[in-house]
């Protein structure tokens, strides 16, 4: 009853992964969490360590506490950037720093024999997500596609480099989502259910090819079908 862990790390879309009902409304939407959590039902436990508002730097001061509380972590998700690649403000970071923190994580996992997985910022609808920011769009706290796609061009170099994966979210919503690629964020920044999906399915297909022996269809299911517990009567 030894269960590998699988670490998701990162920001506030981390921390709302399992969130179901992330609008006001009373329709249940797709969640990346609980979408893991079956499929690695009786295979690997799922550990989430989201924190919202977070950025790389404030992260890296989280990280080794997180590795000192939680054993048996093998695999984890590195998921920071919406909030760095802000223009100002005490959430922005400079891509220099980012990129230094993120590298730092990386290295700190492969320090605890922890598979990394690198993820990249997706999108910002920024005319939805100012609509309640007023403030901060006043005082120049912008966060924009354009910066966002440097901060992600910037995780895949890095990524290539440390020789870690990498999963562009920032490509992968604009090819899947096409003009509809709104529908993909609830308020701006934040995924929707459809945005958690695409989410979900290039994790997936990135674990199966960079760490196969993670991957749920290869991981052995604990204790076997309950034909077995009869079988011991």
């Amino acid at each position: 009853m030894d269960y590998k862990k699988f670490l998701l790390f990162g920001d506030s879309i981390t921390e709302l992964a399992f969130d179901t009902r992330p609008l006001e409304s009373d329709k249940d939407q797709y969640a990346l969490g609980a979408a893991l959590v079956n499929e690695y039902t009786r295979k690997m436990d799922i550990v989430q360590r989201g924190f919202k508002g977070y950025n790389s730097r404030w992260g890296l001061k989280v990280l080794p506490e997180i590795l000192k509380n939680e054993s048996n972590i093998v695999m984890a998700t590195i998921f920071f950037g919406s909030n760095d690649a802000c223009s100002a403000g005490p959430q922005s970071v400079p891509l220099h720093e980012f990129e230094d923190n993120i590298c730092q994580m990386v290295s700190m996992m492969k320090a605890h024999h922890i598979c990394p997985i690198i993820i990249g910022p997706a999108l910002i609808y920024s005319q939805k997500w100012e609509e309640t920011k007023a403030e901060e769009k006043a005082l120049g706290y912008l966060r924009t596609n354009q910066n966002f796609a440097i901060y992600s061009d910037a995780l895949a170099k890095l990524a290539n480099k440390k020789k870690v994966p990498f999963v562009n979210l920032n490509k992968a919503f604009q090819e899947k989502g096409g003009d509809n690629w709104r529908q993909l964020l609830t308020d701006g920044l934040h995924f929707s259910g459809k945005g958690y999906e695409i989410f979900h399915d290039e994790l997936l297909k990135t674990i199966e090819e960079s760490y196969p022996e993670y991957h749920p269809k290869n991981m052995q299911y604990k204790l076997g079908e309950w034909t077995n517990m009869v079988d011991r009567q």
